[in-house]
């Protein structure tokens, strides 16, 4: 059985982090590339979260990308992230809450953080769509 409405419950969070994100990106000057990592990494981990969610697996109460990536393909290989990009991309989840942490990111490190959040939420709402469709068409 597939969770489609719980699944998008999560795809909305997800989509919800990475538009905060965006919006900063945009419109802050100076940019605050810290909150901008922040919300990235939690569109990521909600996107994933979607996929567990979709599949009604237990969803772990964990900032840990590599953890839900792994999770995830426990049910699909629909997950996209390298291992670099992974530890990097979960580090953004606390690290960019300390002040002597953060002092090397630069406006190149929010772009990077947005453009995976961005790639994860299209990723995974892609994926969800065309399960439905693929789930749809073996019903009729």
């Amino acid at each position: 059985m597939n969770d489609y409405t719980e699944a998008m419950v999560w795809i909305n969070l997800s989509q919800r982090d990475h538009d905060i994100a965006f919006h900063l990106q945009k419109t802050f000057i100076p940019l605050p590339v810290e909150t901008i990592c922040f919300h990235s990494q939690q569109a990521v981990e909600k996107a994933l979260k979607a996929i567990l969610a979709y599949y009604e697996a237990d969803i772990e109460y964990t900032h840990n990308i590599r953890t839900l990536a792994e999770l995830c393909k426990a049910h699909t290989d629909v997950v996209f992230i390298d291992d670099k990009t992974v530890d990097t991309i979960t580090a953004f989840a606390v690290i960019t809450r300390y002040i002597e942490d953060r002092r090397d990111y630069t406006e190149d490190t929010a772009n990077f953080a947005l453009k995976q959040a961005n790639l994860a939420l299209e990723a995974v709402k892609q994926f969800l769509e065309k399960s439905e469709t693929e789930k749809g068409n073996s019903n009729n």
